[in-house]
């Protein structure tokens, strides 16, 4: 049992290092081979509406990132996440471009403990309709984050690649809390067979004890049940008390990086704070 314990580990040791040492297919228009010889998607991007998340590790150039954070929209968030030799594509583009003070963390799956018990003051369900997705963008609003267009929220959620989840007190109905999972699978082919967890919100003004431990089960329970092998998040490398919710939940600090663009929206990022 421990040496199957310790092969298992060395195999998720080997998918985690191999992210960034995949290459072309002969023809180099097939996407990006993993030593399997799955395909995964080139230069994948996903639109979250509040901003697009750029996989780093499935572009082959620096110069390509580039390319897609010159393209953000006015008022939107795009995120770099993966790229390979960051500081190599932040000296590119020193003008441009900043290192997000932000740390990564990650649970592998399999090291996941089921609670004991659930909480019977709320519930937790998925997105259903546009009015769900204005109650996101309410809590959203509520924490200070970038909000979504309400149609394209829903749209995402028609696709397998998103999954967004509520909290709704049963007394009420009223939705206090959110989170948005994204499936790398899905999205990338990804060969290491990943997800992530983005806003994760709670109201401040119904705040309900449990919340937002409740949401990270939730979206862990639902690539538990996908397959998948881990689950990421990104958090400011200040909040102290999100941290110490996702190391109670098994979660740790992995080596991974994200980059932004200079804009107003990240402005009080890379200058420490807002100026006048």
């Amino acid at each position: 049992m421990q040496a199957q314990k310790i092969y298992s580990a060395q195999q998720r040791l080997e998918r985690y290092t191999d992210i960034y040492n995949l290459e072309y297919n002969d023809d180099g228009m097939q996407g990006k081979l993993d030593k399997t010889g799955a395909q995964f998607k080139p230069n994948a991007t996903l639109d979250c509406g509040w901003g697009r998340l750029i996989f780093g590790q499935t572009f082959d150039e620096h110069s390509e990132i580039i390319d897609q954070l010159t393209q953000e929209k006015s008022s939107c968030r795009d995120i770099a996440i993966y790229v390979r030799d960051h500081h190599v594509l932040l000296g590119l583009a020193p003008e441009l471009l900043f290192l997000d003070p932000s740390d990564t963390y990650r649970l592998w799956l399999h090291m996941y403990k089921m609670p004991k018990r659930r909480s019977r003051a709320f519930r937790i369900r998925m997105l259903a309709d546009l009015k769900d997705a204005r109650a996101i963008n309410r809590v959203c609003r509520s924490c200070g984050m970038m909000e979504a267009p309400p149609e394209k929220i829903l749209e995402n959620q028609m696709t397998r690649v998103f999954s967004y989840y509520l909290a709704e007190r049963i007394d009420d109905n009223r939705v206090i809390g959110t989170i948005s999972g994204i499936d790398h699978k899905l999205a990338f082919n990804d060969p290491t067979n990943g997800a992530s967890f983005w806003c994760l919100s709670v109201d401040p003004e119904a705040r309900t004890k449990g919340v937002g431990r409740a949401l990270v089960r939730e979206v862990a329970e639902h690539y538990i049940a996908r397959g998948r092998d881990y689950l990421d998040l990104s958090v400011m490398h200040d909040n102290k008390r999100a941290k110490n919710l996702y190391r109670s939940l098994g979660f740790r600090r992995v080596p991974i990086f994200t980059v932004k663009r200079r804009n107003a929206v990240n402005r009080k990022l890379y200058l420490g704070g807002p100026r006048g």
